[in-house]
């Protein structure tokens, strides 16, 4: 883990973040009607201490933010679950986005037999292609899909599918 010190002080991994997540809470600034709908939870460094990555686990797709406050953001997609939420103990860290949940909103899974991606709602607000999967539900992912957490729309672009997968490279 790559433990980063900002100027503020903050701790923050700095294998996940490009800045730190605690001075952009500190910035964001939220609407007075929505004020009472939106969770303001700050992520607690120490969780950061305790990080540890199992294992080498390789790139299979990005989510790109092209609507909401972390816009142009790239968030690289690693084989196994990624979890998708604000905490840093998740594999998509969306920490600038008030309206998406702290721990596991949604998650992406790629099936490399079967070469598809998947979505999972966990938490409510979340569509794909503009249409809403309620949670709990899934959804098969295609090249360029939006996906929407929240205020957050993230564009979906994947590396592994029928004609490369890492299986050949191992």
């Amino acid at each position: 883990m790559n433990l980063i010190t900002c100027p503020n002080g903050h701790f923050y991994n700095g294998d996940k973040l490009r800045t730190c997540p605690h001075c952009a809470n500190e910035k964001i600034q939220i609407k007075e009607d929505t004020a009472r709908d939106v969770d303001t939870y700050i992520p607690d460094t120490s969780l950061t201490e305790h990080y540890t990555k199992a294992g080498k686990r390789l790139p299979i797709g990005w989510l790109t933010c092209i609507q909401g406050h972390m816009l142009g953001d790239c968030f690289t997609l690693l084989m196994g679950e990624n979890h998708i939420g604000r905490d840093t103990s998740m594999d998509v860290i969306l920490f600038q986005e008030p309206t998406v949940s702290r721990c596991n909103h949604a998650n992406l899974i790629y099936d490399a037999e079967l070469h598809n991606y998947t979505l999972n709602a966990q938490g409510n607000n979340v569509y794909h292609n503009n249409r809403p999967v309620s949670s709990g539900h899934s959804v098969t992912l295609s090249d360029h899909d939006r996906i929407q957490i929240g205020d957050c729309v993230l564009l979906f672009v994947p590396l592994c599918n029928s004609n490369f997968d890492w299986s050949s490279s191992l």
